[in-house]
């Protein structure tokens, strides 16, 4: 039996699993987005249902980190895949 899971839920683990990959506190991620910590919070915690703006915007500031986060073609439904760009993980050559 397929269980259904909610897109926010899903949602959710992408952004805490990202923050978690990139070291970044809720703060720092609401930051580097232009929103506020209390909606990361709520967003983790399920209590939100973010706008479209919120979403591209915290997906935009976790993506110019190098960080991936692998979709389908239904978008926030889709797998949770990270990974991060060679470039990031390499130091720059003396």
């Amino acid at each position: 039996m397929v269980k259904y899971i909610p897109s926010s839920i899903i949602f959710a683990a992408k952004i805490r699993a990202s923050r978690g990959l990139l070291n970044w506190s809720q703060g720092e991620l609401a930051e580097r987005a232009g929103v506020s910590k209390q909606s990361v919070t709520r967003i983790e915690n399920g209590t939100m249902d973010p706008r479209f703006s919120t979403i591209t915007a915290l997906y935009q500031a976790i993506r110019s980190a190098g960080v991936e986060l692998g979709d389908d073609a239904n978008g926030i439904n889709g797998m949770v895949q990270l990974s991060i760009s060679r470039e990031k993980l390499l130091s720059p050559s003396s």
